[in-house]
């Protein structure tokens, strides 16, 4: 016959340690022995521990067979363990703020940095923009156009570093003059110079269909773990984004999205409503206020794997502001997509302060008024509550609509008035306004100014490849970014006057197309419209950007039948003309402004 085991029995069976067991079979008075070794086996033993065995004792008299109640012992024996666990881990995760409404002194958060002493001698446009594109990465375009080429159709392109900087050179003046079929620029009737003249209708062809800068050899397939949707354009990025590196940052940074137009096919591709260009590659980036981009990063989707525990908008933020240098004191401003307490706490961590506009449901327990309360006491009222312990404040003030903004070292001191426009009365009227309203009116536009100067000569040649987007925002960035740069280096020289940055990007469009290459030769008869053999109205020529004056390669005189004035001394007049700067310049035994002119 089966031995019976009571609710005592099994307790003990299941709670006490191998080899006790066997003692209490044997004798009689089992609950004095039961004492007695629990005693000897733990001397911090507390009878009153065994509140939990008599709730367990409880549940199991509501049961039916014993082996049934010997489930449910070990069952929840288990699951109160788990859970128990599980709360811990909740504990540290879920952070809890202790939110009061009394003003908190924050700490000095002076900016620490400074910019370096810029150059004595200002480069050249070229110069800045092989800063972010150099040769080395040319040279490796063109290596890996050879192979492509090859690879795919056996034809042999033949490329060379020189040649990619005269095919970028060409694709910045197509930004600066746009047509909406790109052949129109070698078509007799609306021939355009600077790009007919730089290089052939079919020569371009097969650079905009062979250009290359991944090896397709290395690409995984989309079924593996390591699947990177931005193979093909990844070493242009990662060269980009490592130059970007090398500047020295500003004091404010504001982290917002970017669109690069595009309605073709692509896996990527998003639709943003509020955007200007609703279809595209979804950026973001970190601008200073300037409006040069430090940081970036393409979006390629929701399997996007980023580091951090804060949420894809959260990761965004502390992967763009990871090359921060800690201890200056830099700011950062940010909208309420990317915004938390959780991100303003770890970024306070690593001593960058921040303001950001915040959603409502992501407050972490700040009880606030209601919209309703503060429309009762009009514009320019409103709400805040600090957290003492990590120093971070929310703002809610009401303007047209309530709006809730969050910052780590400024709150509603010292505010101040605002104008804003009256429906009712039917003018502009005085609001008031706290201080981190205006904090982060006056700084969160930087990602904005960076997207209207690049819309201003935006390159847009279509391509049957889809990554050929991002290689000319690529392009366009490294342009806007040198120039900025230049202006930053007259401003510390204190030189007022720059070149505008129309002038800027075709010096550096005519420095790629024209330094140190030489000009494609004219096919065919002389064109009755030749300047070298037509009389034409007196204009005086350009001088050639620094970068073609002194390259020291196909510089040759030749003779026009029209005599021009000289551009190097003051009162010459010659027929020499230089076949390249095609300028004017003296040639005999008196003066040799030739060699001068071409003489740095």
């Amino acid at each position: 016959m089966a031995k019976r085991f009571g609710v005592d029995d099994v307790i003990k069976y299941i709670f006490l340690p191998d080899g006790i067991e066997s003692d209490l079979e044997d004798g009689d008075d089992d609950e004095e022995k039961m004492y007695v070794d629990d005693d000897l086996v733990d001397p911090d033993y507390n009878p009153a521990q065994d509140i939990n065995a008599g709730q367990l004792e409880i549940e199991v008299e509501e049961s039916g067979s014993i082996d049934e109640k010997e489930d449910q012992v070990l069952l929840s024996c288990i699951s109160s363990e788990t859970d128990a666990e599980e709360d811990q881990t909740n504990t540290q995760q879920k952070k809890k703020y202790r939110w009061r409404k009394k003003p908190y002194t924050f700490p000095d958060v002076s900016f620490k940095g400074e910019f370096s002493t810029p150059p004595d001698e200002i480069p050249t446009p070229l110069q800045y923009f092989k800063l972010f594109l150099n040769d080395d990465c040319m040279a490796y375009i063109a290596e890996q156009t050879n192979c492509y080429a090859l690879a795919k159709d056996g034809k042999v392109v033949g490329t060379s570093a020189k040649e990619i900087e005269q095919f970028f050179g060409i694709l910045l003046f197509t930004g600066m003059f746009p047509c909406r079929a790109y052949t129109t620029y070698w078509s007799n009737f609306s021939r355009f110079p600077l790009i007919a003249d730089i290089m052939s209708r079919n020569r371009f062809q097969d650079h905009l269909r062979y250009i290359h800068f991944n090896n397709n050899a290395e690409m995984k397939a989309r079924d593996h773990p390591d699947y990177d949707p931005l193979f093909k354009v990844s070493p242009l990025l990662k060269r980009l984004r490592d130059a970007m590196s090398q500047l020295e940052p500003e004091e404010r940074h504001s982290v917002d999205e970017q669109m690069i137009p595009f309605k073709g096919r692509s896996g990527i591709k998003q639709y943003i409503k509020n955007k200007p260009h609703h279809w595209g590659f979804k950026v973001f980036a970190r601008a200073g206020m300037s409006g040069m981009i430090y940081d970036f990063m393409v979006y390629t989707g929701k399997a996007m794997k980023l580091p951090g525990n804060l949420g894809v908008a959260g990761n965004v933020v502390m992967r763009l502001v990871n090359n921060l240098p800690e201890d200056k004191n830099f700011k950062v401003y940010f909208d309420n997509w990317f915004s938390s307490v959780d991100l303003v706490c770890l970024l306070k961590q690593q001593n960058i302060w921040s303001v950001g506009t915040i959603r409502s449901n992501r407050l972490k327990g700040c009880t606030l008024k209601t919209d309703k309360e503060l429309k009762q006491h009009g514009r320019g009222s409103l709400d805040y509550k600090c957290e003492v312990t990590e120093g971070v404040s929310i703002v809610k003030w009401c303007d047209n609509k309530a709006v809730h903004l969050i910052s780590t070292y400024c709150s509603i001191d010292p505010a101040d008035k605002c104008k804003r426009w009256s429906v009712a009365e039917k003018k502009r009227i005085d609001v008031e306004r706290p201080y981190v309203v205006k904090e982060y009116n006056q700084h969160m536009g930087g990602v904005g100014l960076c997207d209207m100067m690049l819309e201003l000569y935006r390159t847009d040649i279509r391509s049957k490849k889809w990554y050929m987007r991002i290689v000319y925002y690529c392009l366009d960035v490294a342009v806007l970014n040198a120039w900025l740069l230049y202006r930053r280096h007259l401003a510390q020289n204190n030189q007022p006057s720059y070149l505008p940055l129309k002038d800027f990007r075709s010096s550096i469009a005519s420095a790629l197309t024209l330094a140190g290459k030489q000009k494609i030769k004219k096919r065919g008869r002389p064109s009755l419209n030749d300047e070298s053999t037509c009389s034409s109205k007196k204009t005086k020529k350009a001088l050639p950007v620094t970068d073609v004056r002194y390259d020291g390669l196909h510089h040759w005189p030749h003779h026009i039948a029209k005599r021009m004035r000289c551009r190097y001394c003051p009162s010459g007049y010659t027929r020499v003309q230089c076949s390249k700067c095609l300028v004017g310049l003296c040639l005999n035994e008196r003066n040799n402004c030739f060699m001068a002119f071409h003489t740095k």
